[in-house]
């Protein structure tokens, strides 16, 4: 019995699931394409920001890193704003500060880590793709990033 879970449970996390499953989840959590697309573009951005202006650990002390996420953020919220795109900086903003403290501020690793070509902006690439095919775990974090998102988009 606990083989068969353990079995069960690597399928849950690791098949894709169908086209038709994506869609449906989609369409009942009204899904769009375009604010994919615009969701993607604001974390890329955002992260792009971050990545080309951070001074290193020996310089950045963890309050000057909370001081940066600050900066890049408003410098991204700023940047779409003048696009006609905003953004209200409330609950979206405190998801994405605690996720790059914790996989860029906090990785001891940076430079044995690529952030950009094949790292942090490719998993995010690929979460916001609304054509790729995704497991059950990554469709429910899109899913309610899509909706943090969604709130945060001042219509």
């Amino acid at each position: 019995m606990a083989k068969s879970n353990k079995i069960n449970f690597l399928n849950y996390i690791g098949k894709a699931m169908s086209k038709e499953s994506i869609a449906i989840i989609y369409g009942s959590n009204n899904v769009k394409y375009e604010k994919c697309e615009l969701y993607s573009d604001f974390v890329q951005s955002l992260l792009t920001i971050i990545f080309d202006t951070y001074l290193g650990d020996d310089v950045m002390s963890p309050e000057s890193q909370v001081k940066h996420f600050k900066w890049c953020w408003d410098k991204n919220i700023e940047n779409f704003k003048n696009e006609g795109i905003k953004f209200k900086s409330d609950k979206i903003y405190t998801y994405f500060f605690e996720f790059v403290l914790d996989s860029f501020y906090f990785n001891s690793d940076k430079e044995k880590f690529n952030f950009t070509d094949n790292g942090l902006l490719l998993l995010w690439y690929d979460l916001f793709n609304y054509n790729k095919l995704k497991t059950k775990p990554e469709l429910d974090t899109f899913i309610e990033i899509y909706a943090l998102m969604d709130i945060s988009l001042k219509k």
